[in-house]
């Protein structure tokens, strides 16, 4: 499932019984000089560890190539490792979610696989057209128009701009064809399950058959 998340990236603020056992800890040490210094070398150590954990995702330069296409250049695509997605307090959101405040977008493995390998006949096609889905579906959260926070309108677009997203993947136009078929069966499960991403007045490409 696709979803985006208003948070800032920054982690929540601390609640006041943390902030008071802060203040214990800090009040019950001696004033002095060394224990300054220790304790400004402990937080420039937790700093750069935060710091580290915060820029650990991958950014494929493929990815957000194709993804500024449709994001007319904002934002930033980021493809999270089995560990990291694990440990992400929004990987409930199965598929990935987009940042909106602070214009990024994070994928776990298998969404990233699949867009990046969407010519890759060892992938299967049911990945492949929904990591091209997926990535087009959260560029458009990340595209600073009207619609971004509207999962109906975000997902219309993204059903629109398949097999094009697809072609700029790397896939040529016959693959593409073959995986949309794929994308369609997602997007009809997605939309009848969860109304919020239904757009009624989105015009849905047909699927042509190849002709023998």
């Amino acid at each position: 499932m696709m979803f985006e998340t208003n948070d800032d990236g920054g982690g929540g603020r601390p609640d006041s019984s943390e902030s008071s056992n802060r203040r214990g800890m800090g009040a019950s040490l001696p004033p002095s000089s060394a224990a300054r210094r220790f304790l400004l070398a402990v937080a420039l150590l937790l700093g750069l560890v935060v710091a580290s954990r915060a820029h650990a995702y991958e950014t494929p330069l493929r990815l957000n190539e194709v993804a500024r296409a449709y994001t007319l250049g904002v934002g930033e695509v980021r493809c999270a490792s089995a560990a990291e997605w694990q440990a992400d307090p929004y990987s409930s959101f199965r598929w990935g979610y987009t940042n909106v405040r602070a214009d990024y977008t994070v994928l776990p493995p298998l969404i990233c696989e699949g867009a990046l390998n969407v010519a890759d006949d060892d992938v299967p096609a049911w990945q492949r057209a929904l990591g091209t889905l997926v990535l087009v579906h959260e560029a458009f959260h990340l595209r600073h128009w009207r619609f971004r926070r509207d999962e109906g309108k975000v997902e219309c677009q993204a059903i629109v701009y398949f097999t094009d997203a697809a072609q700029k993947l790397g896939a040529n136009e016959a693959e593409a064809d073959n995986l949309y078929p794929y994308a369609l069966a997602w997007h009809r499960w997605q939309t009848q399950r969860f109304s919020w991403y239904r757009d009624r007045t989105c015009v849905i490409p047909p699927w042509i058959p190849p002709v023998p």
